[in-house]
């Protein structure tokens, strides 16, 4: 089988820089000689903001942007639109309740008391009803150091937050790549490494013909072309890409040990180029973000 190669080298500067940088989030806090107790009034506006950040993540899920419209970061609004793209992709019905257990003072980490800091514990539940299939549970903890920034005097807005035990600031890392052949235009917008390992990608049918992909069809082969990994969920609305339409859609699969050598490869049809597209991940490796 004809294979294709790539360089994810734009990965790899988004990378350097990500590694380079501190953090801005829940993953760097500030030193505890910079932190100072919140006056009363803070307290109370930041405990809101946190109750609504919970709000805002479940009813995402649901296909609202409540997240996007709290995001403080471009890294933040992102995340917040692929997760409502990856759940509303979802071909049955959703539903999804929250719970907050506690939310701890707020903290400032900044002179001025416009960043801080403040404990959460809280989780999302969601059922998810296929059509034609067994509900399937799951749920979504929210547990750790939401960080939050002042948008307006009393107003409040997402930094970072902590999801499965990871901040969203060292678990989601964008990729921008782009690959192109005759017919089809594929971007890797982003990556993200909790739960599952999920590429956030779109897909452009740029040619005459629909573009069409299978869930078999997206894998992670070892570096003789076997396959080692295959996808766990693939967004429906990719399966089928009508000429001249894009996609929005995720590839995700169970994390593995070890990626040297591993590439994820896309086999699409209707292209004019028939062999799949395979793109290494070594440059990700060792990385905290990447596999």
């Amino acid at each position: 089988m004809m294979r294709r190669r790539i360089a994810l080298i734009t990965a790899v500067c988004t990378l350097a820089v990500a590694c380079s940088a501190q953090v801005d989030g829940p993953a760097s806090p500030a030193d505890a000689a910079e932190l100072r107790a919140a006056p009363t009034m803070l307290q109370a506006q930041v405990r809101g903001a946190a109750l609504r950040f919970v709000e805002a993540y479940r009813a995402t899920l649901l296909g609202g942007d409540d997240l996007e419209a709290m995001a403080a970061t471009p890294l933040m609004r992102r995340f917040a639109y692929w997760l409502a793209v990856q759940d509303g992709a979802f071909p049955g019905e959703i539903t999804a309740t929250s719970s907050v257990g506690a939310v701890g003072p707020a903290i400032s980490v900044d002179a001025g008391g416009q960043v801080v800091d403040v404990e959460i514990a809280a989780q999302v539940d969601i059922v998810a009803q296929p059509p034609g299939g067994d509900p399937v549970e799951r749920s979504i903890p929210l547990a750790g150091p939401l960080r939050l920034g002042a948008a307006a005097p009393g107003t409040w807005r997402v930094i970072d937050f902590v999801r499965f035990g990871r901040p969203v600031s060292s678990a989601f890392v964008p990729l921008d790549l782009v690959y192109e052949r005759p017919g089809l235009r594929i971007t890797l917008d982003s990556f993200g490494s909790v739960p599952s390992w999920t590429f956030f990608v779109r897909i452009a049918a740029t040619g005459a013909r629909t573009l069409t992909l299978t869930e078999a069809h997206v894998t992670l082969v070892d570096a003789d072309g076997d396959v080692i990994g295959e996808a766990v969920e693939v967004s429906v609305p990719l399966l089928e890409v009508p000429p001249g339409r894009r996609i929005d859609g995720a590839l995700s699969f169970e994390p593995l040990a070890e990626v040297r050598g591993v590439s994820l490869r896309i086999d699409i049809s209707g292209t004019d180029d028939p062999a799949p597209l395979e793109i290494p991940l070594a440059p990700l490796a060792g990385s905290d973000t990447g596999p």
